[in-house]
């Protein structure tokens, strides 16, 4: 795990928008959510203004969980094709 963090880099708030298509508030509201993964590179952890450091391979998992896949088409039941008569019985 260590060797690929080293080998993963870190892109900024700016450049996940750009990768996303979208703008760098909705990134920042997707930290906020928790929905994608960033680290604070502030040297003052506390600071106003947080900076945010998001790692490539987070960016990727966050697109992987948000794939949609249509739902399979339910299974079609097999109908007899007699129909029964029940007052025969």
């Amino acid at each position: 795990m260590l060797k690929t963090l080293y080998e993963d880099h870190l892109i900024t708030v700016k450049e996940a928008a750009e990768t996303l298509r979208t703008n760098e508030e909705y990134v920042l509201d997707l930290i906020r959510q928790g929905k994608l993964k960033a680290s604070n590179i502030n040297a003052k952890p506390n600071a106003q203004r947080p900076r945010w450091r998001i790692l490539a391979s987070d960016l990727g998992a966050f697109l992987v969980a948000q794939q949609f896949s249509p739902p399979k088409p339910p299974n079609k039941r097999n109908r007899s094709r007699f129909s029964r008569d029940y007052l025969a019985e």
